[in-house]
């Protein structure tokens, strides 16, 4: 895996998956589950950035990153109206940019591959803020650094099982 950064813009109004989320009743076996379905506007953000991932690099010319990284997002909203939170904006983005996972028999199962393995590997933010307004060209600019991993002083056991499969393959 390269070290440099990888940087990219997704165009578009950046929304979070919480403002307007709509509780919907699941029936299970047994009862009805209420669960909470992300805004329509943060499913139409998400189905475009996608769209754009795909458009501006082929699906094997995108990075996979499946150890720490550091995320760095600049929003830039559209207006003030409906101003989101930064928290959220951070969410939805980790979000859209991990690899889309279902539970299958219990396990969890990869069914489609994106940019980040799984949003806990992001390890910082560092850098990241709404950056200002831009009426004409709403966006977020997004650089993904790769970070230098230590098992010795790793304390996350999903990172520590990376890299002892990772040095068990090449021993």
């Amino acid at each position: 895996m390269n070290n440099l950064p990888f940087k990219f813009v997704l165009l578009g109004q950046p929304a979070t998956k919480k403002n307007s989320a709509t509780m919907i009743k699941i029936k299970g076996k047994k009862k009805e589950m209420p669960s909470l379905v992300p805004s329509k506007a943060y499913k139409k953000y998400e189905i475009s950035c996608k769209k754009q991932l795909i458009k501006s690099y082929a699906p094997d010319r995108l990075p996979h990153y499946t150890m720490p990284v550091q995320l760095t997002c600049k929003y830039y909203l559209q207006d003030k109206a409906h101003y989101p939170d930064l928290v959220g904006l951070m969410q939805a983005t980790a979000d859209i940019l991990s690899d889309e996972q279902k539970t299958i028999n219990g396990k969890k199962k990869t069914t489609c591959t994106w940019l980040l393995s799984d949003d806990r590997i992001i390890k910082s933010w560092d850098g990241t803020k709404i950056a200002g307004l831009d009426k004409y060209n709403p966006r977020v600019e997004i650089t993904i650094t790769p970070l230098i991993t230590d098992i010795t002083t790793e304390t996350d056991p999903y990172i520590i099982k990376q890299l002892q499969e990772e040095n068990n393959l090449f021993e």
